[in-house]
């Protein structure tokens, strides 16, 4: 599988929070801890929006190994 290149990704992702909402990027500094995971999760929904003009494509995973996870110190593989 063909991997995005880091500066296209890094560019891509640094316009896309540039263009994100005002009100979602403040919400990000709210004191309530509901509007903060709010302005998460619109934040969240604006990237993947964005993501949306890239074609990924990924291997086939075998039945029962999961694909492996985005960030691995983090997370177990999504299975």
């Amino acid at each position: 599988m063909d991997r995005i290149a880091d500066d296209i990704l890094l560019t891509h992702l640094e316009v896309a929070l540039a263009v994100a909402p005002e009100p979602t990027l403040a919400g990000l500094n709210a004191v309530d801890p509901r509007a903060q995971r709010s302005a998460r999760v619109d934040l969240a929904r604006h990237l993947v929006e964005r993501m949306r003009g890239f074609v990924i494509e990924g291997e086939v995973y075998p039945s029962g190994t999961g694909q492996p996870c985005l960030f691995p110190g983090d997370l177990s593989p999504i299975g």
